[in-house]
C-alpha cells in the first residue's frame, strides 16, 4: 500500500524521536487521531513514565497518556530497532545552543545515524528540530543515504518546524498552523498529507531552508522586538516613565502594533589557550602571544574596556589591531581587534593535523576558512574531511619605515648609573663656551668633561632638556666600565641587514649571564669559520668589544661581549630574551622590508638550521631483475626550544614566501623542493652552503613541493585528519571588522570565533560571509539585561542601608519561560552567576525545576549546582530581596510582596499587587523614598 493510503487510512505507524516538551504533545496528538505511535528516547525514565500512563509534561493530561498506552495507540522505548518498523518518522531532538550560542547539532546528528542504517524504501523523515538554514539537505540528508537509498526516490524527506509554545493553553499542537518544505514536490506533499490529519492548516513552502527559515524568522522577530523594549524600559527607567502603562497604552491600537515586554534577558566557537594570535599594537611591529595570556594581559590593562555577557567576558583592547586574512585581496592584512573574549567550556575538542605536520586545537564547531573549486568556504572544524584545503598566509604587511633604536630615549632611568657619554667623532671641547656654564650647575668637577671628552648620561639629558646640548643622540657614543672592561656601543643603532643578521646569531646561538655586568655570549662550531668571521666583522662594525676563545675539547668557539647596555639592548629593549627557551624575535623586525627579514631568516638559519644532503645509486633487486636509482635530495631544518620562536620563524619564513613542513609532537620544521633550497642558499654559510651547492651540480630533475599547493600571496595545504582533543575548562574568541577571519598558529586561517552570537541563523550566515548585526545587536541588548536586574538589587538593597554582598537573595523562577520545566539558556543562569561573583547569598524556588546548574564565568571556574528551596512565609520574610525571573501561574505574588521586604520585579508579575512601595519593576521609575521608609 501507498504511504498516502496509509496515511488516510490511520495505517501508517510513526515513530517519534525526543519526547521532551514538542515531541510528547505531537506523539500523543497523532495517537489521538488514531495512528500507532511509539516514541523513542535515550532517556530511560522517559519512557518508563510513558509505559507507566504517566505524563512529565505540563501541557499533556496522564489521563491521555494512560488511556492511550492502554489502547495500544501509544508505546515507548530506547531501542532504535523499532525503526524498522515504522513508515514516518518524526525527528524532535534538542538543538541547543552553546555557551556561544552557536548551534549544537549532536542530537540531531545522533538520531540521523540512528535511522540511516534501519532506513527503508518508502518512508518519511520529518525533521522538527529548530536549526539553521541548510541542515536538513547538509546534515541531515547525507547521513540518511549511507544507507544507500536516494531521498527523493527511495525515501522522502522534509522539514516542519515545532511551533509548541510551552505553558499556552490557547495554542495547541492540534490548532497551530505548521509549516513544510520538502526536498522534493512529493515529499512535501507527503509531509503536508500526514500533518494535516493533525493540524487544520499546513503551508507547503518551496525547500528544506524556506521552512527552517521561516521558524528563524519567527523567533527573531520576537527577540528583535523585545529587545527594543528592553532598551526602552531603560531610558523611561531614567525618564520617570513605567514602560509597562507605556505598552498597555500603545496596545490599545487595534492596527500595526503588537505588545512585546521586557524581561531579565532572553534565555560561539574558539581557541585552546595555547594557540597563538598576531597583533600589532601602539609599540608597531607583529607581536606573537598565546590568546589565553593576551586575554589574561587585557583583562588588568588600564585602556581595556571589561565586560561580561551571559557568561561570556569580553574585553575590548585598545588601539590594538589583529593580523587577519582578506580574501578578497588574498594576503594577510591588520584590522582592528574588537573584543577577545573567554568562557568555561566542557564539550568536544578537535585537532586538526594536516599532510604537513601542521596542529590546531579548537572546538569542535569552530569555523575554519578552507578553498574549494578556488572559493573560500566556511567549515565546521568537525566537519573537516581529510583531503579538505585548509589556507595558510604566504605574506606579511610590510612597513618601509627605516628601524632604528635610540638607547638613550629606550634606556630606563634605573640604568643610568655608570653610562657615560662621549662623541663618536671630535670633542666636547669644542662647544666649551657653550657647555661651561651649564655643566657648572650639574658637576662639581666640570672640567673632567673636557680633559676625559666624556660626562655622565644623567648630566647629558638634563643639558639636552635645558637646550643646552648641541650634540644629538645619532652623534655620540654610550660608554661603560673602565680600563680593560671599558666598552662602548653607538646611542643610535640602525637595524639595517647586518644587525639583523646579528640578532639571528643572537637568537640561534646567544645567551646573557648576569654577575657584576651583564655578558652575552655567542657559543658557535668552530668549523663555522665565515659565520665567525661574519659576527666578529658585525660587533666591529657597532663599536662592541668582545672577548673570543675557542674550547677544543668541544670544538666550540665562544664570543663574549661584557657589555651591560648591549646586554640591556638584547634583553630589556628588543626583549628578544636570554635563553633558548625563551628566544623571540623583535616586533619590529617581523615587518620589516623583506631585505632586512631575510639578513634575520639568513642569521637564525646559519645559527640553528640544519642542512641534509644525500647523494647515492641505490640497487634494488625486483622480479629477479637489479635495478639502480639515482639518489639526490636536500632538505634545511630548524629547531627551536622557544614556541615563540619557532611560531615566529614560521611566519617569517611563509612572510617571505617558503612553506616549510613539520615533524609531528617536535618544534622542528623542514625545507625542500629545487626553486625553495635555491632561494635559501646564498643564506647560508661554511658546511651548510657547500651542501646545497653539491645537492644543485648532483641534481638532474627540479624536485617540487608536494605537501602545498601555492596560490602567490597564501598557500593551501590539506587536513590529514582531525581527532578528539583533551579538554580545556575556558576557552578563548575574537571579533575583529570585516573580513572576519584572523590568522592563529601555523599560519592557519580561521573565522572569527562567534563571541555573542545568539542565533543558528547568524552563526550560518558567517559561511556566506554575511555578519548580521542588527540580529546580534538586539541579543547584546537583551543579554545585557541580567547586569541590570543585579543593578536594580543593588540599588534596592543600598537604599535600605545595606549592601549586595552577603545579602540573601531568592530567585523565583529559573526556567527559560513561565510554566515550563525547561531552564536550558534561562537569563536565571546569568543573574545568579552576577549575584554570586558579587558575594550575594542565592537560593531559589521553581516548582518546575527542582535541580538548577550555574556555571560560573572565567573568574570563578567553579561550578555550583543549586536545588530548589521551599517556598515559605518565614523564606520570604528572611531574604534581603526577592527577584521575580519566570512568572509561573502557580505563584501567589499578593503574598509574596506582603512578606518579601523588597521585590525585584522583572515581569511585572506584581502589578496590582498593595504593597507597591516594597518592589522595583525592571522599566519603571523607583520610589527611594518608600523604599527607606
Amino acid at each position: 500500500m501507498a504511504l498516502e493510503d496509509k496515511i488516510e487510512a490511520k495505517t501508517a505507524r510513526v515513530c517519534v524521536i525526543g519526547l521532551g516538551y514538542v515531541g510528547l504533545p505531537l506523539a500523543v496528538g497523532f495517537a489521538k487521531r488514531g495512528y500507532q505511535v511509539i516514541g523513542l528516547d535515550v532517556d530511560a525514565r522517559k519512557v518508563a513514565a510513558i509505559g507507566h500512563g504517566e505524563s512529565y509534561i505540563r501541557d499533556v493530561a496522564s489521563e491521555d497518556v494512560s488511556y492511550l498506552v492502554e489502547s495500544g495507540y501509544l508505546s515507548a522505548t530506547t531501542d532504535y530497532e523499532v525503526l524498522r518498523e515504522v513508515d514516518i518518522v518524526l525527528i524532535c531532538v534538542p538543538t541547543p545552543f552553546d555557551e556561544m550560542k552557536a548551534p549544537d547539532l549532536s542530537f540531531v546528528v545522533a538520531a540521523a545515524e540512528g535511522i540511516s542504517p534501519r532506513l527503508r524504501t518508502g518512508q518519511l523523515i520529518i525533521l522538527q528540530s529548530t536549526t539553521y538554514p541548510g541542515t536538513t539537505e547538509e546534515v541531515v540528508l547525507p547521513i540518511l543515504e549511507r544507507s544507500g537509498l536516494k531521498a527523493g526516490r527511495d525515501f522522502h524527506l522534509a522539514f516542519s518546524p515545532e511551533r509548541i509554545n510551552p505553558g499556552d493553553r490557547v495554542h495547541t499542537v492540534e490548532n497551530t498552523p505548521k509549516v513544510v518544505g520538502g526536498l522534493t514536490p512529493r515529499c512535501a506533499e507527503l509531509a503536508r498529507l500526514f500533518l494535516a490529519q493533525l493540524t487544520p492548516q499546513v503551508h507547503v513552502v518551496s525547500s528544506p531552508r524556506a521552512a527552517e527559515m521561516t521558524k528563524l524568522l519567527e523567533n527573531i522577530y520576537r527577540c528583535v522586538n523585545i529587545a527594543l523594549v528592553n532598551e526602552l524600559a531603560l531610558l523611561c527607567e531614567r525618564m520617570g516613565i513605567d514602560i509597562w502603562e507605556v505598552i498597555e497604552a500603545a496596545s490599545t491600537k487595534p492596527f500595526g502594533f503588537m505588545p512585546f515586554y521586557p524581561g531579565p534577558g532572553v534565555g560561539g566557537h574558539c581557541l585552546s589557550p595555547d594557540e597563538y594570535i598576531f597583533l600589532r599594537d601602539g609599540d608597531g611591529g607583529l607581536k606573537i602571544v598565546p590568546i589565553g595570556d593576551y586575554f589574561q594581559s587585557v583583562c588588568t590593562a588600564p585602556d581595556s574596556r571589561l565586560r561580561q555577557i551571559h557568561g561570556v567576558t569580553l574585553v575590548a583592547p585598545a588601539n590594538t589591531e589583529l593580523l587577519v586574512f582578506d580574501p578578497a585581496q588574498g594576503r594577510a592584512v591588520f584590522k582592528p581587534l574588537r573584543y577577545v573574549s573567554a568562557r568555561p567550556y566542557e564539550g568536544p575538542m578537535v585537532k586538526i593535523v594536516t599532510v604537513d605536520g601542521r596542529e590546531l586545537t579548537v572546538t569542535d564547531g569552530h569555523p575554519i576558512i578552507t578553498l574549494e573549486g578556488g572559493d573560500f568556504v566556511v567549515k565546521r572544524a568537525d566537519k573537516l574531511k581529510p583531503g579538505d584545503a585548509l589556507v595558510i598566509i604566504k605574506d606579511l604587511p610590510c612597513d618601509p619605515t627605516p628601524l632604528s633604536i635610540d638607547l638613550i630615549a629606550e634606556l630606563p632611568e634605573n640604568e643610568y648609573k655608570g653610562v657615560r657619554v662621549r662623541p663618536s667623532q671630535g670633542s666636547f671641547s669644542t662647544y666649551r663656551a657653550q657647555l661651561k656654564p651649564y655643566l657648572k650647575k650639574h658637576l662639581k668637577y666640570y672640567w673632567d668633561v673636557f680633559r676625559y671628552n666624556t660626562m655622565p648620561l644623567t648630566t647629558y639629558i638634563a643639558l639636552e632638556r635645558e637646550g643646552a646640548m648641541p650634540i644629538p643622540h645619532q652623534d655620540v657614543l654610550l660608554c661603560t666600565g673602565r680600563g680593560p672592561s671599558y666598552s662602548s656601543i653607538p646611542a643610535v643603532l640602525t637595524l639595517d641587514a647586518d644587525f639583523a643578521r646579528l640578532l639571528g646569531y643572537y637568537l640561534s646561538e646567544g645567551c646573557i649571564s648576569v654577575d657584576q655586568s651583564l655578558r652575552t655570549r655567542f657559543t658557535l662550531n668552530a668549523d663555522e669559520r665565515e659565520l665567525i668571521a661574519d659576527l666578529k666583522a658585525t660587533l666591529k662594525r657597532l663599536g662592541v668589544k668582545y672577548s673570543a676563545y675557542k674550547d677544543k675539547r668541544w670544538n666550540s668557539y665562544h664570543i663574549k661581549v661584557s657589555s651591560r647596555l648591549f646586554g640591556l639592548l638584547l634583553r630589556d629593549i628588543l626583549q628578544c630574551g636570554t635563553n633558548s627557551y625563551d628566544m623571540q624575535i623583535p616586533p619590529r623586525l617581523m615587518t620589516a622590508p623583506p631585505e632586512i627579514r631575510l639578513a634575520l631568516l639568513s642569521g637564525l638559519l646559519r645559527g640553528d638550521g640544519n642542512v641534509h644532503h644525500t647523494q647515492e645509486m641505490r640497487t634494488y633487486t625486483k622480479r629477479g631483475k637489479k635495478y639502480s636509482h639515482y639518489i639526490n635530495t636536500a632538505t634545511v631544518g630548524y629547531f627551536s626550544a622557544s614556541p615563540i620562536l619557532f611560531q615566529q620563524m614560521v611566519l617569517l619564513l611563509q612572510g617571505l614566501g617558503f612553506v616549510p613542513t613539520f615533524k609531528r609532537d617536535k618544534p622542528q620544521l623542514r625545507l625542500y623542493g629545487a626553486e625553495q633550497l635555491t632561494r635559501l642558499k646564498p643564506l647560508l654559510a661554511d658546511v651548510k652552503r657547500q651542501r646545497l651547492e653539491a645537492y644543485e651540480q648532483g641534481r638532474r630533475k627540479r624536485m617540487p613541493t608536494t605537501q602545498s599547493q601555492d596560490h602567490g600571496e597564501f598557500a593551501t595545504v590539506q587536513v590529514r585528519e582531525v581527532t578528539p582533543a583533551s579538554s580545556v575548562p575556558i576557552v578563548y574568541s575574537l571579533e575583529t571588522d570585516d573580513p572576519h577571519t584572523f590568522v592563529t598558529s601555523y599560519g592557519f586561517v580561521v573565522h572569527n570565533c562567534i563571541p555573542v552570537d545568539p542565533y543558528y541563523l547568524s552563526w550560518k550566515a558567517r559561511e556566506y560571509d554575511f555578519y548580521t548585526k542588527f540580529i546580534e545587536l538586539a541579543a547584546e541588548v537583551n543579554q545585557d539585561m541580567p547586569i541590570h536586574v543585579v543593578e536594580k538589587v543593588t540599588e534596592g538593597l543600598n537604599s535600605q542601608g545595606k549592601p549586595l554582598r552577603g545579602a540573601k537573595i531568592l530567585i523565583l523562577g529559573v526556567a527559560f519561560k513561565p510554566n515550563v520545566d525547561d531552564a536550558r539558556n534561562s537569563p536565571a543562569e546569568r543573574v545568579i552567576e552576577l549575584l554570586l561573583t558579587q558575594g550575594a547569598e542565592v537560593s531559589y524556588n521553581d516548582p518546575y525545576v527542582p535541580r538548577f546548574k550555574v556555571g560560573r564565568d572565567v573568574f570563578y571556574r567553579d561550578e555550583v549546582v543549586l536545588e530548589s528551596v521551599d517556598l515559605t512565609e518565614e523564606r520570604l520574610s528572611a531574604s534581603d530581596c526577592v527577584v521575580i525571573v519566570a512568572g509561573h501561574d502557580c505563584y501567589d505574588y499578593e503574598w509574596i510582596v506582603e512578606y518579601a521586604p523588597l521585590v525585584v520585579d522583572t515581569l511585572n508579575a506584581t502589578k496590582g499587587t498593595s504593597r507597591q512601595d516594597k518592589v522595583l519593576r525592571i522599566g519603571a521609575p523607583m520610589r527611594m523614598a518608600n523604599l527607606r521608609r
